[in-house]
């Protein structure tokens, strides 16, 4: 009897001894999910920090590029202008010296020159 006893309680050691490994390992492995919970966790707001930084970044950026593109057009359009108004001015110069050359040379005859510019063949 005193064998089956210690049988026995060597059977009742075993058993605690595995379950209280069991109890530690879902002990540590719970710690061990909630550590994986809270670095996901850290990993997830960590890229949602980083989306936010990059969404601040190319907003900057388009700031930036609709700035530089609405100084670049006020230039382009003072530029414009100017070559218009200097065209235009041209073209009147141009406008008036060609009507100047058309009313000379259609101008009615002078009462004293008027032999002079009979043709040969008519005279």
């Amino acid at each position: 009897m005193a064998e089956r006893t210690t049988e026995k309680a060597l059977e009742n050691a075993r058993q605690a001894t595995i379950a209280g490994g069991e109890e530690r390992f879902l002990t540590l492995a719970r710690g061990d999910v909630e550590g994986l919970v809270r670095a996901n966790q850290a990993l997830a707001d960590g890229a949602s920090e980083l989306g936010r930084a990059w969404l601040v970044c190319w907003q900057e950026q388009v700031a930036e590029g609709m700035e530089l593109a609405r100084a670049m057009l006020e230039r382009q359009g003072a530029f414009l202008r100017s070559s218009l108004e200097r065209m235009t001015t041209q073209a009147t110069r141009n406008a008036e010296l060609t009507s100047g050359m058309i009313d000379g040379c259609f101008a009615p005859p002078r009462p004293g020159k008027a032999a002079e510019r009979t043709p040969k063949h008519t005279a």
